[in-house]
Parts: C-alpha cells; structure tokens; sequence
C-alpha cells in the first residue's frame, strides 16, 4: 500500500506538481491526496484557488524551509510544525510530505473551516482556537510555525499576544514565517480616495481611505497601524481588519528571543513583505 513515507525524498518541485495534479484526482502516483473545498471557499480565504493558490504556497513555503536549512535547523520529519491560521489546509499539504503526521498541527479561529479541513482529510492535529486564547501545546516545544497572511490582519492588542504565545511554545532555533502588509499598502487604501470601486474589497478599504492618509506618519515612525474593516464570520473588527506593520516594529517587539533571517518586501516576487525569524 503505497504511504505518505514513500514520497518523503521527492523534491518540492516535484511535489508540487502531484499536489497540482490532486486538484482533479484525489489519487495521484498510488497516494490518496486530501479534497478540496469548492473553489469560491478556497479564494474566500486565500484570495486564489487551485493551482494558483498552490503555487503561491510553494513559493512561501520554499522559501521558509530553505532559511531554515541555511541557519542549522532544517525542516524535517520529526520537526513539530504549527500552520498557525490554516484555513483550509493549504500549507499542511506541503508539509506533509517533510513532517511525520503526529508532528503536524494546524490551528484556527474559524471552526467551520477546521472541520471542513478536517473532513477533506488534510494530515495533522487540527484544532480551534479563541482570537485571545492559548495553544494547546507545551513550553518550547515547536520547531517551525508558518503564519501566512494572518499578522497582516491583527491589531496591536491581538498581534502582541500572539507574539507571547510564539515565544512560548518555541524551541530553540525555531523558525517563524510570517507575512506583514508594508507601507505600500497603506498607500494604495490611501489613494482609493474619491474613485469608483472596483469591487467589493476596495469600497470596504475606502472607507479607511483617509485615515491611511493621516496614519503614514505613524508607520513611518516604526508604530503599527491597524484599520478595522472585519472580516465577517468569526472575523469582527475588534480582533481581524488590516494591519500595517513596519519592519521596525517587529524587530523591536519580537526581540531579543527572536531576530529576523529575512525580510522581503518585493511585489515582484510576493504580495505581502515576507519576514522569516528564528529563536535565539
């Protein structure tokens, strides 16, 4: 019967492609690949779907695990790995093929999304978590925690706790990858101002259009800047909206347990200004 372990050396590239493939065949090369949700429930959450959302993954995702090789602490599979804001799983099906199971955990504040994840059989320990709640994991005890277009949502209050958590639950060396939005998206909510909307996101950031204006100070001055605009079910905007973050700030806050082994901010190569970090 062919497992998982049968595919451990394949290369990310490789991987890729029968990830790719198992969004029409949910068996590919003799492995039964996780379902998928429908496509407007994949891009609800990820703003994309399919092969685009995947491939976007990798790209994270490789990028991450290459930083963790360079700097001693390789992803491998018996690295405890947290996919912190999983959704549907999307980055749990990449580390799948590098983590044993029982290593993988992947959390949310959704619960329909969990168990929609859980039901599409994505691999590992999947659970609920309250917006200002705890991990239900020991002291020091992950080495690898991926955190894809989740602190670009958080205010300062929900962004620190979560940061304490993370000091936590961290080894020694762990590696964190997150994303943050940097000051060209503070711009680009700004110059909304008094145009038509294009769609339904933008009409929901302009109304924020001005106070981005009079708030590109603040970030300039390394503070976080939060815009409340919610995110409908589970997502009030006391706890999600739009986060602008200055690099300047997580050094100073995330310091000294953590320091920063890359920082990319570069809409060529990806959305979102990339950090990844590790545990001093």
């Amino acid at each position: 019967m062919t497992t998982i372990e049968d595919f451990r050396k394949c290369s990310d590239s490789e991987w890729l492609e029968m990830l790719v493939a198992s969004v029409r065949s949910p068996v590919v090369s003799g492995l039964k690949f996780p379902s998928f949700p429908p496509d407007a429930l994949q891009s609800m959450f990820v703003g994309s779907a399919n092969e685009n959302a995947l491939q976007e993954a990798h790209n994270f995702y490789a990028l991450m695990k290459l930083t963790a090789k360079r700097h001693g602490n390789p992803i491998g599979r018996d690295s405890a790995f947290l996919d912190f804001g999983t959704g549907w799983g999307r980055f749990l099906r990449f580390a799948w093929k590098d983590v044993a199971e029982n290593c993988l955990f992947g959390v949310d504040i959704d619960p329909d999304v969990i168990a929609l994840t859980k039901s599409n059989g994505v691999a590992g320990n999947l659970s609920v978590i309250d917006p200002l709640g705890k991990l239900k994991l020991p002291d020091a005890s992950i080495d690898a925690i991926l955190a894809y277009s989740v602190f670009t949502h958080l205010p300062e209050p929900v962004h620190l706790h979560w940061m304490e958590e993370f000091k936590r639950v961290t080894r020694h060396r762990a590696i964190v990858a997150l994303t943050l939005e940097p000051r060209r998206f503070l711009e680009f909510v700004a110059s909304l101002e008094g145009k038509a909307p294009e769609s339904g996101w933008h009409a929901g950031l302009q109304r924020f259009s001005a106070e981005a204006k009079s708030r590109l100070a603040d970030f300039d001055a390394g503070r976080l800047v939060y815009l409340p605009t919610g995110g409908g079910d589970h997502r009030s905007a006391d706890i999600y909206g739009d986060a602008i973050c200055p690099i300047q700030y997580l050094m100073a806050n995330w310091g000294p347990e953590f320091t920063v082994r890359v920082h990319i901010d570069d809409a060529s190569r990806f959305w979102q200004a990339v950090v990844v970090m590790q545990r001093l």
